[in-house]
């Protein structure tokens, strides 16, 4: 199976890659380019993750707030998000990250005691997953 590049441009030109990947089964026609089959259109997860369109205006600034309500608050498009990769490159870092995730939750745990708040209100969100609603309120406690 061959992989192509979407690109809104002549030959020799700058690349505009699409938003997502693609993949094709048939012949596709996407902004005027024909695809034959069988063929993968794909795009750079980079791209993806800096688009003004996916992700505002503010796309290219570092802004971990934008993430304070969730990833669904966070972008248009939540299923967009691909901080490791997927498929066959996805990041190989990715395992050593968990891993550091979950020594960090281990020392919390053992470290502090977490209660959920008065203030949280449950109400399950069906998305992809079942989320909360209004997020999670928690108080913590030092051991």
């Amino acid at each position: 199976m061959d992989n192509v590049s979407l690109s809104n441009s002549e030959e020799g030109g700058e690349n505009n890659f699409d938003d997502v990947g693609v993949p094709s089964l048939a012949l596709t026609v996407i902004a005027s380019l024909s695809c034959p089959s069988p063929r993968c259109e794909w795009s750079m997860v980079l791209t993806t993750h800096t688009d003004p369109k996916i992700w505002g205006s503010d796309s290219y600034e570092f802004n971990p707030d934008r993430f304070a309500n969730g990833i669904t608050s966070a972008c248009k498009l939540p299923h967009m998000y691909m901080p490791f990769g997927v498929g066959p490159r996805v990041c190989l870092g990715q395992k050593l990250a968990m891993v550091e995730l979950k020594i960090l939750l281990a020392f919390m745990v053992s470290n502090f005691s977490i209660t959920l708040s008065p203030k949280y209100i449950h109400s399950p969100a069906m998305r992809l997953v079942i989320e909360p609603k209004h997020g999670v309120n928690r108080l913590v406690k030092k051991l």
